[in-house]
């Protein structure tokens, strides 16, 4: 693992969630729950080479992700500067600029562009939008095999997930898990998606 702090990670990213809790990109509470769900996500996924955080806030789950698996490159995505800005100290902080990047920006067009559509192994979506929403914007930025895993509420409402509105996207459903359905890319998704930005909360897919 890379970084002056490496075997204190999981206390540096203690400390930078206590400072989102001030600027509203994590909620109340004891921040340790966080590093227990992403342990939990890191035993029912495989180790990616490279993986993108949409919405990623305050790194969660991605920053911590990126801590249980240092072999892993990530892209750590958000819309907000207020929140790539924290993401970015926190990685400088973490010693981790040589595989963790912070893309101030909007999914819909990291989904467009080249270097990235098709490429990943992996994408995650904690509190993202609207189901339609993280499938839309996930699904063009992984290689075919890749996984998408969004976290679901306690109790999902059935029917969250129709099979026949993933197929355009190129997506899988696969066995849920505890606060967790994954899919897998089993083909690319229809050029038109991800359509632009706004468009898959405004009009969602399902």
């Amino acid at each position: 693992m890379s970084g002056p702090v490496a075997a204190d990670w999981r206390q540096v990213l203690q400390e930078i969630w206590i400072e989102g809790q001030h600027l509203s990109a994590v909620g109340p509470g004891d921040v340790t729950v966080h590093l227990d769900h992403a342990a939990r996500l890191a035993e029912l996924l495989d180790p990616p080479t490279t993986a993108v955080d949409l919405g990623s806030g305050a790194g969660i789950p991605g920053l911590a992700l990126a801590g249980l698996w240092p072999a892993s490159r990530w892209i750590l995505l958000d819309a907000a500067q207020r929140r790539t800005r924290l993401l970015e100290r926190a990685v400088e902080r973490l010693g981790w600029d040589d595989r963790v990047r912070v893309v101030h920006g909007r999914a819909e067009d990291l989904g467009r562009d080249p270097s990235h559509r098709g490429h990943h192994e992996l994408v995650t979506a904690r509190l993202f939008g609207p189901p339609a929403a993280a499938a839309e914007c996930g699904a063009p930025l992984l290689r075919v095999g890749g996984i998408l895993a969004v976290t679901e509420p306690p109790d999902p409402a059935p029917g969250r997930w129709p099979a026949d509105a993933l197929v355009p996207l190129g997506l899988e459903p696969l066995e849920p898990a505890a606060g967790l359905q994954r899919f897998r890319a089993v083909g690319a998704p229809e050029a038109r998606f991800p359509r632009k930005p706004g468009v898959p909360v405004r009009r969602p897919l399902f």
